[in-house]
């Protein structure tokens, strides 16, 4: 019986493309300009914040003439999302699991959203956990220390912990040679005292999880060869090392053929 009510979910889900309404937002100025201008309720448009900041940078990449199709908008969630730029084409489309969770996936049956490394480098000893308070080696006084400390190697690879964009890479007072990197919506990480930067990464270029984006190093105010790295959600700084960090879905084996052909039914007739 529940196997059959999850079929009936699956099927009412996806059943024919033509029978789903369709929006547009033409992009003339902004995404909340226009999506207001086309009568897009606030809650989806942070929906395609949420959904599609993993692979768009919503500052940069937008131009004017691109479009995001928004399909079987009349119910509670979209059907799917489909974004077309002069230069690529991201869709998304709608899938409940078994748990009655809906949730978003491209044709690969992936969500954009990827995993994320534990730990962006390959280091010797935590030299300094996250904590409340700790005695500074340098400054001689008590301060948290809202990070974790990688003692390693002086020339280390460092490694993106996830997909992103590089938001600051320059020399920042104790920091010294830093990169941020912006992971969605949400999500922020930093990567501190180094030795320096890979070559040809530069604010605004977008780096895939575990390429190499520096060396380690001790620049900034730093007693030795270390990576000082943050995890920050929402502008909130985490303990990487206990904080649940987001991991990719995907489609269950059973259902992905089913939900394959849906999704290229959707792309046939919404371009």
């Amino acid at each position: 019986m529940r196997k059959y009510l999850l079929f009936l979910l699956a099927t009412l889900l996806f059943s024919s493309v033509n029978a789903f309404d369709s929006k547009s937002i033409n992009i003339t100025r902004s995404l909340a300009y226009d999506a207001k201008k086309s009568g897009i309720s606030p809650q989806i448009v942070k929906e395609i914040v949420r959904i599609f900041s993993w692979k768009i940078d919503f500052s940069r990449d937008l131009r004017r003439g691109d479009r995001f199709i928004i399909i079987g908008n009349k119910g509670a969630a979209p059907k799917a999302i489909i974004y077309n730029s002069g230069k690529k084409r991201v869709a998304v489309f709608s899938y409940v699991d078994k748990f009655g969770r809906l949730n978003y996936y491209a044709i690969n049956g992936k969500t954009l959203y990827p995993s994320f490394l534990r730990n962006p480098v390959k280091y010797r000893r935590i030299s300094s956990k996250f904590q409340r308070k700790r005695f500074h080696p340098i400054l001689k006084t008590w301060l948290p220390h809202r990070a974790v400390d990688y003692a390693a190697n002086k020339g280390s690879k460092v490694y993106a912990s996830a997909d992103g964009v590089v938001e600051k890479r320059k020399y920042i007072g104790a920091l010294g040679n830093a990169i941020y990197l912006k992971h969605g919506a949400n999500y922020v990480s930093v990567y501190a005292h180094l030795l320096r930067f890979a070559r040809g990464l530069r604010v605004g270029k977008k780096v895939k999880k575990g390429q190499v984006i520096g060396l380690v190093g001790s620049t900034g105010r730093s007693t030795g060869s270390h990576l000082h790295y943050e995890l920050r959600y929402k502008g909130k700084r985490k303990n990487p090392l206990t904080w649940h960090l987001p991991k990719q879905k995907r489609v269950p084996a059973p259902d992905l053929r089913r939900f394959q052909s849906q999704a290229r039914e959707i792309l046939r007739n919404f371009r």
